[in-house]
């Protein structure tokens, strides 16, 4: 749509450069004559006019916001044009009367300019607009984005806030004047300045800027009673996309936490997928389609997502053929419960490298029903690992939890007893390298809060939560993917390897913030901890048995740390057997002996 904007620009310009050629020549010889003389005059003034039109980007220029800045370029165009065309006639030893290049600059420079004008004063239109409903607000971030707002501000009779002035931490903008408007200070002058001019909101503009950055402002922001913000997210590509007020967007849990982009070892990471055939079981998850989208950046051989909801497989599907059309990519409809059609597929494509996202993870649910857990979580797990050893996969990665550790419900429990699983394939492997990487909850996720509490906020409800005290890790979905690849490239073989989820967040702290920086005034209903449910997550047993690795953000520790003291072949007929006779009593206990550090209810 972009490019069609650019094209249509271009044509107009076009057509208005041959309109004032076509002028010229009528007030030089009262006539417009097809000569070669006049032919050459517009073939080398149009060679001219595109030459400078692409040397300084016309095409980028916004109509809408036409000022003294534009107007200066418009004649930087014009002036360039008739000079490079001048130069082309003097060099060609051409015929063409000096004078028709003067009369043509003049009437193309003021055609260039009307044509401006014209489109700055339809957008002005009922300009004149009532400012008593209008909300005080300061932009934090006196650049190229807060003034587009500003801008648009004064073109827009329907923008909602009428802006004060600028917040800004350059000092040598402090106290002076961007488009007018003052500049107050920085992150030490937003109380006072809140005050004294009456700001009931903060619009951020600085998406240069790292997430650290906008979370310490966020954090200000917080302690004024009363003050809301919003954020204008990268403007690129904006400027002729309409009303600049539907791009600013709610606070996301993303800004409060303050988590940089990560830096992953790419070069490593290309060499470890690039012309493999990869294998994702889950792919239609959250972890699992996420995966897929960046393992289809490094070039692999073929990637095949194992899936059973096929609803999902077709959205991932559709997805990826548009964002790689030429990627090899199949969905296999099957799931991980199923060994004989794993066998069928592990023979039929020969994977090197697997990703096992494919669990319940869901643990009020899983709590009421675990065998549904233990067969797909746990029997799922042992199919997968039991297929990779045998066609001697490369590498074979296990998603797993922060939950597993010192699991106080089932899902926690099952995938526990999967590590253990990955654990006893590791040492009857000598070829394939079997590892888990474990890391806590993930922004947006299926079934996560961070959604939910967006979409009551939205809706006027009040927020529900379990319990006032209640700690959580987070991290973003393509950080944990991203992370996970790049763990796969650095683990050896029987390792789990722990993700840096940064601080934990209080979720009682996060949805107060949430609420007061959207600006919204619902409450939060406490309403109890769900069954299995644990106030606090951990990622290792012993922090101190934790390794480095060559990313600051990812760390090992050997399975033997995890303190395994069961076989866990002798509990595989026993589980099943339980399923059988529906003994959910004797699938907790069974657990509970397996895993040792089980702490969720056995009766």
């Amino acid at each position: 749509m972009n490019s069609i904007r650019k094209l249509i620009k271009f044509l107009i310009d076009i057509f208005l450069l041959n309109l004032s050629l076509t002028i010229s020549i009528f007030l030089k010889y009262d006539q417009v004559q097809l000569t070669d003389r006049n032919i050459n005059f517009f073939i080398y003034y149009n060679l001219s006019f595109c030459i400078i039109y692409f040397i300084l980007k016309i095409y980028n220029n916004s109509w809408r916001f036409s000022g003294i800045s534009e107007y200066t370029t418009l004649i930087t165009l014009s002036v360039s044009t008739t000079l490079l065309s001048y130069m082309i006639r003097a060099f060609l030893k051409l015929d063409t009367k000096s004078s028709l290049y003067f009369e043509a600059f003049i009437i193309f420079t003021f055609l260039l300019i009307l044509s401006r004008f014209l489109m700055f004063l339809t957008r002005m239109k009922g300009i004149i607009k009532k400012d008593l409903n209008q909300e005080n607000v300061l932009i934090y971030g006196a650049g190229e984005s807060g003034v587009l707002l500003v801008k648009e501000s004064s073109i827009n009779p329907n923008f909602p806030y009428r802006i004060i002035g600028f917040l800004d931490d350059n000092p040598n903008k402090i106290g002076g004047k961007v488009y007018g408007l003052k500049v107050f200070g920085g992150l030490d002058k937003v109380k006072e300045v809140v005050e004294k001019k009456d700001i009931s909101k903060i619009i951020i503009s600085m998406p240069s800027v790292s997430q650290n950055k906008i979370s310490n402002i966020l954090k200000e922001i917080n302690k004024i009673e009363g003050l809301s913000a919003k954020i204008l997210p990268n403007v690129d590509n904006l400027i002729e996309e309409g009303n600049l007020t539907t791009q600013l967007r709610n606070i996301k849990l993303e800004d409060l936490l303050g988590r940089d982009e990560i830096k992953i070892n790419t070069k490593e990471v290309f060499d470890f997928i690039q012309d493999k055939i990869i294998f994702v079981t889950g792919g239609g998850g959250s972890i699992g389609s996420e995966l897929i989208n960046q393992i289809a950046k490094y070039n692999p051989k073929k990637i095949i997502n194992i899936e059973i909801n096929e609803n999902a497989s077709y959205l991932m599907e559709l997805e990826l053929k548009r964002k790689y059309p030429y990627l090899d990519y199949k969905t296999e409809i099957a799931s991980v419960r199923d060994l004989q059609k794993l066998d069928m597929l592990f023979n039929k494509y020969r994977p090197d490298i697997l990703f096992h996202a494919a669990a319940h993870k869901h643990v009020p649910l899983m709590e009421n029903n675990p065998e549904e857990a233990i067969k797909n979580n746990i029997f799922g797990t042992k199919n997968i690992a039991e297929c990779c050893l045998k066609y001697k996969l490369e590498s074979v990665v296990l998603i797993s939890t922060d939950k597993a550790v010192n699991p106080t419900n089932i899902m926690g429990a099952t995938k526990r007893v999967c590590e253990m699983i990955f654990q006893k394939y590791s040492e009857k492997s000598t070829d394939t390298k079997f590892m888990a990487v474990r890391f806590g909850n993930v922004l947006g996720s299926n079934g996560s809060v961070i959604p939910i509490f967006s979409k009551l906020i939205e809706e006027g409800k009040n927020l529900t939560l379990t319990h006032k005290d209640i700690i959580r890790y987070f991290m973003t979905i393509p950080e944990a993917a991203q992370l996970v690849i790049e763990a796969a490239t650095i683990g050896k073989g029987g390792e789990i390897l722990i993700l840096d989820m940064g601080e934990p967040i209080k979720i009682y702290d996060l949805a107060k913030n949430m609420i007061k920086l959207s600006g919204s005034t619902v409450g939060i209903d406490i309403v109890g901890l769900r069954p299995g449910e644990k106030l606090f997550e951990e990622l290792l047993y012993d922090v101190n048995s934790s390794e480095k690795t060559s990313n600051n953000k990812i760390y090992i520790t050997n399975m033997e740390n995890e303190k395994v003291q069961v076989d866990i072949d002798d509990y595989y007929i026993i589980l099943t057997n339980l399923i059988k006779e529906n003994d959910i009593i004797g699938m907790r206990r069974t657990l509970a002996n397996i895993i040792g550090t089980f702490k969720g209810r056995v009766e």
